[in-house]
């Protein structure tokens, strides 16, 4: 009805700045929300819902680019996991063009290096994986990326641009096939 449209759209900014919220939080399913939103909007809703979690995921990414690594350092320590500390600390001290060095020398098996190497596949990977709040959820992978400085910004926004495309072509799918 007409005179509810002023309601619904409340609801709808709120649900976006909501799902926006979530998403950039670590550890939190937000993605949850982004299907609801792409369920109560409609084919509208995907795009929604996808330019949501663009916004979401940079925002993490940023704040992560933003957090002071001595402030892990110092978590670490408190948590008495002082062999992470120390890593940590020599990995804040590394420039950033040595870091993929350091990473490939600091780590236990061959395989590691070559996961390095293909940084921007792995993490496409984890954004998609199921269940992946268990390792952060998407804010938390997007908010270590930043933190690691292993990934530059614009290859950062194309690659979850292209990323996250899995979800909303599979919901638009499922509404043409419907």
């Amino acid at each position: 009805m007409p005179r509810h449209l002023e309601t619904v759209d409340r609801i709808v900014l709120i649900s976006v700045i909501l799902y926006i919220g979530l998403m950039a939080t670590p550890f939190l399913p937000g993605i949850e929300m982004g299907l609801a939103l792409m369920i109560m909007l409609g084919p509208k809703g995907v795009l929604v819902a996808y330019i949501c979690t663009l916004v979401a995921l940079t925002i993490s990414f940023g704040l992560g680019r933003l957090f002071p690594p001595h402030l892990l350092v110092s978590l670490l320590q408190w948590l008495n996991l002082t062999r992470a500390a120390a890593l940590l600390k020599s990995f804040d001290a590394t420039p950033p063009e040595k870091r993929l060095e350091f990473l490939a020398e600091k780590a236990p098996t061959q395989t590691i290096p070559a996961l390095v190497k293909r940084r921007y596949l792995i993490l496409a990977i984890l954004l998609n994986l199921p269940g992946n709040a268990l390792i952060g959820g998407g804010g938390g992978i997007a908010m270590m990326a930043g933190m690691s400085r292993l990934y530059s910004f614009p290859m950062y926004v194309f690659l979850i641009s292209v990323a996250i495309l899995p979800g909303p072509i599979l919901v638009m799918l499922s509404k043409f096939f419907q």
